[in-house]
């Protein structure tokens, strides 16, 4: 686990910054977990047709959690907020890649959602869209998961240690938002799910899927020394 300055920039670093960064990371390790899971499920998509569309579904919630807090710290930061504004921004490549990022990942579940839910009419189209956006999103996220997962794991280790100076307010609350959120997709996949299986139409996901893996291990050898080198900060 981390200790507190490897934690904080400033062991007064107020209350706000951690709560936010201790929500997004609980988010972003099931996340993790979800997408590891979706991965080995698509390897063989034509038997695992309903759990693909399940798991695709119940990624919902803890996403609309993780980019949410994101999204708040996001705005707080460029609102100039003094306490946002201490800690500082992400990694300067990490906020460049951010913005497609996002776009990529929002394509993902839309084409999926319309492959799901579309007509056969429009099945081609969101089949088109599903492939690309994949394509493109996994090493954008392979990159983003390499520069985060540690750390986030590590901060949800703290907010469960029996160590109380690891602790910070809210941890119920951090916990209960991320559970009630899955709960919701999990309801939401329960509904959708049986909408799509026995339909027969495109699945052929596996290509864009090895090519997305391979592309993710270019992206995050690339990333490496980018990221070691624009992580030094200059001495004060």
């Amino acid at each position: 686990m981390l200790n507190r300055k490897e934690l904080y920039a400033d062991e007064n670093e107020p209350f706000p910054i951690e709560r936010n960064k201790r929500i997004t990371a609980i988010a972003g390790i099931v996340l993790f977990v979800l997408i590891i899971a979706e991965l080995v499920i698509t390897a063989n998509l034509d038997a695992l047709r309903s759990e693909h569309i399940f798991v695709g579904v119940l990624l919902a919630g803890p996403l609309v959690v993780k980019m949410g807090s994101t999204g708040y710290r996001f705005f707080r930061y460029y609102t100039k907020s003094p306490e946002f504004v201490k800690a500082g921004p992400p990694n300067i490549l990490l906020r460049l890649l951010a913005p497609f990022l996002v776009v990529m990942t929002i394509l993902v579940f839309i084409s999926g959602v319309g492959l799901v839910l579309g007509g056969h009419a429009y099945e081609g189209l969101f089949h088109k869209i599903h492939t690309v956006s994949v394509t493109l999103w996994l090493p954008l996220l392979a990159v983003h998961i390499f520069a985060y997962l540690r750390k986030a794991a590590s901060l949800m280790a703290n907010d469960w240690s029996s160590i109380s100076k690891y602790h910070f307010p809210g941890r119920a609350s951090r916990l209960g938002i991320n559970i009630a959120a899955l709960i919701l997709s999990g309801i939401a996949a329960i509904i959708i799910t049986p909408l799509r299986v026995g339909r027969h139409g495109q699945w052929d996901i596996p290509g864009p899927i090895a090519l997305g893996i391979v592309a993710s291990v270019i992206a995050v050898l690339i990333a490496i020394p980018i990221l070691r080198l624009t992580n030094k900060r200059p001495k004060l």
